[in-house]
């Protein structure tokens, strides 16, 4: 019979938290008349991230008080689900006071009612959400310098044009916090970690370096903000050609946004956008396009199916997957302000980067690895570190940490294709239980060696819950054609990361443990 395609029904998990302070109720604070904006776009972030908008909870102004941010993070962790990805947004005044115990400054983001939050307390009220996210995104647009905040306002072009995201809370005898050369504190990640969080499931974005100013422009909001979310919904270049963007790429794409902004006004240098934690996370996978282009001509028949054959079937060409496109994301519900701020015009995506297949093929399978969970352990173990072409057969063992679903994906030594091995069309019974091995392949089918002689690249995934079947189209299940087939071009990469980093069919946990091996194919 022919697999049947899983359908989603059930609720996305992913949660939010956006706060936005323009307006203090504490006396001498620069009001921020680009918060509103920054909203907006926060919001447009989290939906491109795959957060439906009823898991978006927002706190404006005087909702921000230092209790009601702290009760929302532990609110939000309790609220996500084990395995789901979360994101929490700031924009406002940041600030720095002097603490005798370090024997310098403790930074932090100032609340409405002037309260500071400080790193620590952040990740003690975050310790619930970092046990239960799979992956954790914070994106804070505030500064913790004063730096030339104090003699700003004299430079009367660029006060109108941009406003420091600084404030100093403390009296003249404690400027030495508004000097970045006094800079003495950890971050937000480095807190986390302490109490227990993995780097490799939190990442930690902020609007510049801690020795540097970051600014609001009026009208549009933090430049920071702007550059990321334009880069996040598709500014942003997939410079490696794997088939999708991961942070470092949106880093990029995004201070080349900040340095344009500053480029041309006096007495200002651009301030730096920093991503520290997994740089390689994909926050928003790309959708498929509607009208994708004719893939190439189908490379010849031996040459298609040169890695791997079932034994007893001839030698043919896989049917090419069918990619089905994500529905497009809905603009966000306003938020309700001071003053509207205007739609976002999205310009159409930069052209994919030409990378040679080899390399953009690898740097495929890398993202997806590196969406791993690392608490997720796989371990897989070959019988033979090198097969005959023509002889020998494929023979694999794999333990998982975790009960979950085995994915197998290859790259063939010619570098001119995919193949989806497991589950195939011969088989979809791909669960394997916590501490079990399981052997690859199994007794009622066979891959063996056919060349050409090389190195073949093999992802072994072990994902919590099953991928979405109808992002790839499983071959019918017959001899001839048992193995779901992409062509290695940038719809097909784009296409397999899409299928394999997806929420899941059954909409629970997105967690998934992964590792990459080589398997050799010698005359």
């Amino acid at each position: 019979m022919q697999p049947a395609l899983a359908q989603d029904t059930s609720s996305n998990n992913r949660t939010a938290l956006i706060i936005g302070i323009g307006e203090y109720g504490y006396s001498g604070v620069t009001s921020l008349t680009g918060v509103p904006y920054d909203m907006t776009s926060a919001q447009r972030i989290a939906l491109a991230m795959g957060i439906p908008e009823k898991n978006i909870k927002t706190l404006v102004n005087a909702q921000a008080t230092k209790d009601n941010i702290l009760k929302a993070l532990q609110e939000l962790g309790n609220s996500t689900k084990p395995g789901a990805r979360a994101f929490v947004y700031f924009s406002g005044h940041g600030t720095r006071y002097p603490d005798p115990a370090s024997g310098g400054c403790i930074e932090g983001l100032l609340t409405y009612e002037g309260q500071t939050i400080t790193n620590k307390e952040l990740a003690n009220a975050s310790q619930q959400l970092n046990q239960n996210a799979d992956k954790l995104i914070t994106l804070m647009d505030a500064c913790h310098s004063g730096g030339v905040a104090n003699a700003f306002n004299t430079r009367s072009a660029s006060a109108n044009l941009f406003k420091p995201k600084f404030f100093l809370k403390a009296d003249a005898s404690a400027n030495m916090c508004s000097q970045p050369t006094n800079m003495r504190t950890r971050a937000f990640i480095n807190e986390a970690t302490r109490l227990g969080a993995l780097q490799e499931n939190v990442v930690q974005i902020t609007s510049s370096r801690p020795d540097e100013v970051s600014f609001d422009e009026p009208g549009k909001g933090g430049l920071a903000t702007q550059g990321l979310r334009d880069c996040l919904l598709g500014q942003a270049q997939d410079t490696d050609g794997s088939g999708a963007v991961n942070l470092a790429e949106i880093q990029q794409c995004a201070q080349n946004f900040v340095d344009n902004k500053l480029k041309n006004v006096p007495g200002l240098s651009p301030h730096h956008i920093t991503v520290k934690g997994n740089r390689n996370l994909i926050p928003v996978m790309a959708p498929a396009p509607a009208k994708p282009e004719p893939a190439p001509e189908r490379p010849p028949a031996v040459a298609v199916a040169a890695t791997v054959a079932p034994v007893s079937a001839p030698v043919t060409a896989p049917s090419a997957a069918t990619l089905m496109a994500p529905a497009a994301i809905a603009p966000p519900a306003p938020i309700t302000q001071a003053e509207p701020a205007p739609a976002v015009i999205a310009s159409p995506p930069p052209p994919p980067v030409v990378v040679p297949p080899a390399l953009a093929s690898l740097a495929m399978l890398k993202d997806i690895e590196q969406q791993r969970n690392p608490k997720r352990k796989v371990e897989v173990k070959l019988s033979k570190p090198a097969l005959k072409i023509g002889k020998d057969l494929l023979d694999m063992s794999i333990q998982s940490s975790h009960t979950g679903y085995v994915y197998l994906v290859l790259l063939g030594s010619d570098s001119k294709s995919f193949y989806v091995l497991y589950p195939n069309g011969l088989d979809q019974n791909n669960k394997i239980l916590a501490g079990q091995t399981l052997r690859i392949p199994k007794p009622e089918w066979q891959i063996k060696s056919v060349g050409p002689a090389g190195t073949n690249q093999m992802l072994v995934m072990v994902s919590d819950s099953p991928r979405k079947l109808d992002k790839l189209v499983m071959a019918e299940p017959t001899a001839s054609e048992p193995f779901t087939y992409a062509l290695n071009n940038f719809e097909g990469r784009s296409a397999l990361i899409r299928f394999l980093t997806s929420s899941g069919a059954d909409g629970t946990s997105e967690s998934f443990g992964a590792k990459i091996i080589s398997v050799k194919e010698v005359p």
